[in-house]
């Protein structure tokens, strides 16, 4: 399965969020406040996933299986186990990926800016500081318990061009989101569900390797 369509909507979802809407602004606002201080308190995560995405052309969705690292300051590895292997790690200025076609690659984010930025918001989005970018998209505060936050892309937002919303699902305790939901202009649907979720244990060093 190729993934850089994944990562261009990851891309799309994470280059700023959140512009109140009439009506809603207050209770989001207090929401925002109450997740970015659970988060702000995070310095790794550990998360098994489940990706599904529900293409119209197709009755079946494409599943991927896998678990994602994260450890502050800058440590990011994407690693998905089934049903092909791929690893993605992100260290500093420093990015490494690896698949069973092509083996290692390495390469450096000063001399890829535009994937520097990627990475950036990639790691931004699980940082849980929403409430510094409030430009881009409209947001709806449309469930309690569990609660669930939609994003609508402005106009001069890029990701309008491919999303029609986002939908962040948190947990009970707003310490992390639980799944994230993008519908897109075409009516396929990409599903990213977090389970297993370790909040400050220590991850393994062998994580940031590839041998």
């Amino acid at each position: 399965m190729k993934f850089k369509n994944f990562f261009i909507l990851i891309l799309f979802l994470i280059t700023s969020l959140i512009s109140c809407q009439i009506g809603f602004c207050d209770d989001v606002d207090m929401f925002l406040s109450e997740v970015e201080h659970n988060m702000n308190n995070i310095q790794s995560v550990q998360t098994s996933f489940i990706q599904k995405k529900y293409m119209a052309m197709f009755d079946m969705p494409i599943t991927i299986k896998g678990k994602i690292y994260i450890e502050n300051p800058g440590k990011f590895a994407w690693m998905v186990t089934d049903p092909i292997k791929y690893t993605l790690i992100i260290s500093k200025d420093k990015v490494i990926k690896w698949d069973q076609s092509n083996g290692v690659k390495e390469l450096s984010l000063k001399k890829n800016p535009m994937f520097k930025a990627m990475i950036e918001q990639i790691t931004f989005w699980f940082s849980g500081s929403y409430a510094s970018c409030k430009t881009d998209y409209d947001i709806k505060l449309v469930q309690n318990n569990p609660d669930i936050l939609e994003f609508t892309p402005k106009e001069h937002n890029p990701a309008s061009q491919m999303l029609k919303t986002i939908a962040l699902s948190f947990q009970k305790d707003k310490n992390y989101i639980s799944k994230i939901k993008l519908l897109e202009k075409n009516s396929d649907i990409t599903e990213l569900f977090f389970k297993d979720v370790i909040i400050n244990g220590n991850i393994k060093k062998s994580v940031w390797e590839i041998k």
